[in-house]
């Protein structure tokens, strides 16, 4: 959008799940209350992350879902665009019909009817402050539009744990891809309670010579209470001292600060080992367990005419490519010969199977200038073995394209139908593929592995947000099989966070649309220890409980051939709250 020179444009970015939104939000209601600005917060996400904060279902519709209803005119652009109290705007762009277009277009798309119709709307004039809540695990064209059209600066939320870092360097990539006069402000620390989390972000500011501006303390329950109440701490427990971090940072924001020349990392070993060189870790652990696990697999696999096809869904920080690569770590012990395919664009699915990461199909493609240059043998040579898995587990990542540049979804509909075509299922022989595909936006890219899969599954947990996102994977799944695709839901895994009535809460939630949870996943340090490693659960400790979950899990999907509808409308936000709060 264009902007008069008054008025200061902040890019909120942060992988899914990191707390964009609640810092996005906590910030304009910081600078609306205690600087005085006049405020304007637009949500970038097909998740729509502020209406639900807000608890605005049903009073804000957004942009793009109001154009495809009605068409966007001056008589009602008021329909998208909640005004405070305080004098607050707030709108959402949406995102495409589930399974089909593209998400990032529809931010300029949404962006031109603003301007178009900005007369009509009360105080869009006498904005100070735009305020973007943009999601940050696809940096594609279209999500990188609000970086541009000059004097924007940029915030990214990060912790101290190693794909948030991971995340964060991506963005800064993608801001060195748009270039011009973009400013990044500074780094925000939404603190996880990772070990020696300060001195690992400390060192990411300064290796990536960006500052960190604030960290906000781990207080689940105080988020947890806001939540309850409708709103962000700032404005629903403002003598917190959640709240007083906030308001130091909206101080910050406000003084300003010189342009920085931020330097990503280039290399993800050496984020890698500098994550680790903060960590108590015996290289040795876990020897013993994948020697073991190496011994229990089978000779040779089992006879199947064509694979099992499997699609994992899940928001970005769900742990979809946790719970991916410990399954199929899981089906290697039952005789499977297994192909996992990274559909994200972070492209870290693979990581722990395969040694860490791996060149994409997509960085290819790029090298090569375009897909007619792929061939069966640069295929072939993307598709990695597992490191203990004795050839009978390989891997490949489809990819994303340039930080800032390109189409994320067009990427991995592109690297799956290379695969097809070339017959590589056909000659690997694989008897089980498994998709783990980000869920944040389920356009027509990302929506690919559904024309391969009969079932698709949810990974979700207690929370609210990710409940809420859950449901509208359910709801693209569902409208995929409407338009013909042979796919239905699977039904849900519960990967659990540790929320008090944790099991309950998923049970109801999706028992009241009609969807099962097919298995509750517990919260386990082995998780964490086990990535350290480059490695699994099921690989290092295979006589844990928590190897036990994953074995579990892997049985249940291989042995499901039912398929599920959702049986009423999605539950709403303000639904899903209503349930945590009554389990609380």
């Amino acid at each position: 959008m264009d902007q008069p020179n008054r008025q200061r444009n902040i890019i909120v970015y942060g992988k899914g799940g990191i707390g964009k939104t609640s810092v996005a939000t906590n910030l304009g209601e910081a600078l609306a209350h205690e600087e005085g600005r006049r405020v304007m917060l637009l949500g970038c996400s097909p998740k729509t992350s502020l209406i639900d904060l807000y608890d605005l279902t049903g009073d804000v519709v957004p942009i793009l879902d109001l154009k495809r209803k009605e068409g966007v005119n001056a008589q009602n652009i008021g329909k998208a665009v909640w005004r405070s109290q305080e004098g607050i705007l707030l709108t959402e762009t949406g995102g495409p019909e589930p399974g089909i277009g593209c998400a990032g277009v529809g931010l300029p798309t949404a962006f031109g009817e603003l301007k178009k119709f900005k007369g009509q709307i009360a105080d869009y004039d006498k904005v100070e402050y735009n305020i973007y809540d943009l999601i940050g695990d696809v940096v594609c064209g279209g999500f990188s539009t609000p970086l541009r059209g000059g004097g924007r600066e940029v915030i990214i939320i990060i912790s101290g744990e190693l794909m948030a870092i991971y995340a964060g360097n991506n963005i800064l990539r993608a801001v060195k891809a748009v270039g011009g006069d973009l400013k990044v402000l500074g780094y925000v620390v939404n603190m996880r309670g990772v070990a020696r989390e300060q001195e690992i972000v400390g060192a990411f500011s300064e290796k990536t010579n960006v500052p960190v501006l604030s960290c906000i303390k781990r207080d689940p329950a105080t988020f947890k209470e806001a939540e309850k109440r409708g709103g962000p701490i700032v404005r629903t427990l403002p003598d917190s001292d959640v709240a007083a971090t906030f308001r130091e940072l909206a101080r910050k924001v406000e003084q300003g600060s010189p342009k920085t020349d931020p330097q990503p990392i280039d290399s993800y070993d050496e984020l890698f080992d500098m994550f680790l060189s903060f960590q108590s870790l015996d290289r040795a652990s876990g020897q013993e367990g994948r020697n073991a696990y190496v011994a229990r697999i089978p000779a040779a696999p089992v006879n199947r005419d064509k694979p099992v096809r499997i699609s994992i869904y899940g928001t970005g920080g769900i742990g979809k490519s946790t719970v991916s690569a410990n399954v199929s770590a899981a089906m290697v012990l039952m005789g499977e010969k297994v192909f996992q395919i990274g559909c994200d664009p972070k492209h870290d699915s693979i990581a722990n199977l395969c040694g860490g990461l791996k060149p994409t199909v997509l960085d290819e493609i790029q090298k090569r200038g375009g897909a007619r240059a792929m061939n069966r043998e640069i295929l072939k040579q993307l598709i990695f073995p597992g490191v203990n898995h004795n050839n009978h587990l390989y891997g490949t990542e489809c990819g994303g394209p340039v930080p800032g540049k390109g189409c994320a979804g067009k990427g991995v509909d592109l690297a799956l139908k290379l695969f097809e075509d070339h017959g590589l299922m056909e000659e690997y022989q694989f008897t089980l593929i498994l998709y783990d595909v980000l869920g944040d936006t389920v356009c027509g890219g990302f929506a690919r592995p559904l024309k391969y899969t009969p079932q698709g599954y949810i990974v979700a947990n207690g929370e609210a947000a990710s409940l809420t996102q859950a449901m509208k994977i359910a709801q693209s799944i569902q409208a995929a099989g409407q338009r013909g695709v042979n796919c239905g839901i699977g039904g849900v895994i519960n990967n659990m966070r540790g929320v008090p009535n944790e099991e309950a809460i998923v049970e109801e939630a999706f028992g009241a649309v009609g969807i099962p949870v097919i298995h509750h996943i517990p919260r386990s340090e082995l998780v964490q220890m086990a990535e350290n490693l480059r490695t699994t659960v099921v690989e290092s400790f295979p006589e844990s409980d928590q190897a036990k979950h994953y074995m579990e899990l892997a049985r249940k999907l291989l042995n499901n051939s039912e398929r599920h509808s959702l049986t009423r409308e999605i539950l709403s936000s303000r639904e899903i709250v209503a349930i945590t709060n009554k389990h609380a």
